[in-house]
């Protein structure tokens, strides 16, 4: 049996990994499922941009209760393109459950769930996408990777596909790794439940797998039995090398736990606040990519809606005079807070659409190879607070008009009943809690350095 001296440790122990999961590591690993979110988010709508997949029309309408690996199931070359774009749909939407509402606790990432979320993060072998890859879907995401990268001759294109690339390969292996010692945890705490309610009491001779399994159901009930974890239970409680066993269990819990602090104390660095309020402002890329899609969709509704003999007989005057074609000019709304007055004014769409896709892949970049900091880290911290001011009031900017076109594509909706309306509310929603956490982080880095002085003057080494 166990003693009671190792059954104190080990509780203990667990205690502490438990803490140490929960206050620290789950949320460094949520940070990590987010970076995977969203560059799967700005994969999907680039394959879609590009016309290489389909996209799933019923998208925002999926209801997820539980988290779930997509299908694999095989599919033939005329529906490969709808079927991919429902998967890659279907998984980012699972990612966006996990991120966003499933809770990342050690009581809710049991071992089942643990490999689901494997199987979600592995659901696509991102990190070695071949023609001959481990499932049908890997196999079409290369076929599409590969035709991007041979096919399409744009820069910003081919940078935020290889970076997004990079950013999911560089998250899945921590990921995978953090998944892995929370399943250590699991069944080291499985192993102490099993000894406190069945085999605290029981001598050398009872201590058998069937023996156990007998007193399993009724003491451990709604509970899987595990032969596996219980032979390692009576390895480690009833052998010969029990106590070097026993041992070796409580280093493992509290490996990790028990680095040695640093003794040189590094003076105060506020760049990790300017880097973390560009990361802030990089993950709202997924939403004006989703943003890019639609309204580029209700401008070419519109473009259609208004084309006829005039627009035909405009084009090809333009074609005999070499002259540039007119381009889609839209006056839209705006209240300008200066003024507390409605202000109009003339965006012409195709200028505008390039100057957020430039944008896009500018936010993209502050997440490239999925280690922003060390890029970052070797800017200086003035560029790097210039950086996050100019991009904060640049997002700004693209809110508020892009708040202006939703307006104003809604008004020519509600006179056309033929026009199918695609709203960018949700998506201006999420960004503007994004900005709203960059300046959160803009504030923190001045608040900080306005401290940082105020000790200076004092004498105080802070």
């Amino acid at each position: 049996m166990a003693d009671n001296d190792f059954l104190v440790k080990l509780k203990e122990a667990l205690d502490a990994r438990r803490e140490w999961f929960d206050n620290s590591e789950l949320q460094k690993l949520k940070e990590e499922f987010r970076v995977f979110h969203t560059n799967v988010s700005i994969l999907y709508n680039l394959f879609v941009k590009k016309g290489f997949i389909i996209e799933d029309i019923y998208k925002n309408e999926a209801k997820i209760g539980d988290l779930a690996v997509p299908s694999n199931a095989p599919f033939s070359d005329a529906n490969k393109r709808e079927q991919l774009g429902m998967r890659i749909s279907t998984l980012e939407n699972e990612l966006d459950f996990l991120v966003n509402f499933h809770g990342l606790t050690t009581n809710l990432l049991t071992q089942d769930k643990i490999k689901t979320i494997i199987g979600i993060v592995k659901y696509i072998d991102w990190t070695h996408l071949t023609p001959d890859g481990i499932n049908a879907t890997t196999q079409a995401v290369s076929e599409v990777v590969s035709s991007i990268r041979h096919g399409v001759n744009d820069p910003i294109t081919s940078k935020s596909l290889t970076d997004s690339l990079a950013a999911i390969s560089g998250v899945t292996k921590t990921i995978i790794n953090a998944l892995k010692l929370l399943s250590d945890f699991n069944r080291e705490q499985y192993k102490y439940d099993v000894r406190v309610n069945i085999t605290a009491s029981m001598d050398p001779s009872e201590a058998s797998v069937q023996n156990i399994n007998k007193k399993f159901n009724r003491a451990m009930s709604g509970k899987t039995f595990y032969p596996e974890l219980i032979n390692e239970i009576i390895k480690e409680d009833y052998s010969e090398d029990s106590e070097a066993l026993q041992n070796a269990v409580i280093q493992k819990l509290t490996a990790e736990m028990n680095k040695p602090a640093k003794t040189v104390k590094a003076p105060p660095s506020f760049k990790p606040i300017l880097i973390s309020g560009l990361m802030c402002l990089s993950s709202g890329t997924s939403n004006l990519s989703e943003i890019l899609v639609k309204i580029a969709k209700n401008n070419s509704i519109f473009e259609n809606q208004r084309g006829g003999f005039l627009e035909f007989v405009k084009k090809l005057i333009a074609q005999i005079t070499n002259s540039e074609m007119g381009q889609t000019v839209y006056e839209i709304e705006s209240i300008d807070p200066a003024k507390g007055k409605i202000v109009c004014e003339k965006i012409n769409f195709a200028n505008f659409y390039s100057q957020l896709e430039k944008r896009i892949a500018i936010l993209v970049s502050f997440s490239s190879n999925g280690n922003p900091a060390k890029k970052l880290e070797d800017m200086e911290e003035q560029f790097l607070i210039e950086l996050l001011k100019r991009n904060i009031k640049e997002v700004q900017n693209f809110h508020k008009t892009l708040d202006s076109f939703d307006n104003h594509f809604k008004k020519m909706a509600e006179k056309s009943s033929h026009y199918k309306f695609k709203g960018i509310k949700p998506e201006l929603s999420a960004l503007k809690n994004t900005l709203t956490k960059a300046n959160e982080k803009l504030q923190d880095y001045i608040i900080g350095k306005e401290e940082e002085e105020q000790f200076k003057q004092l004498g105080i080494d802070n």
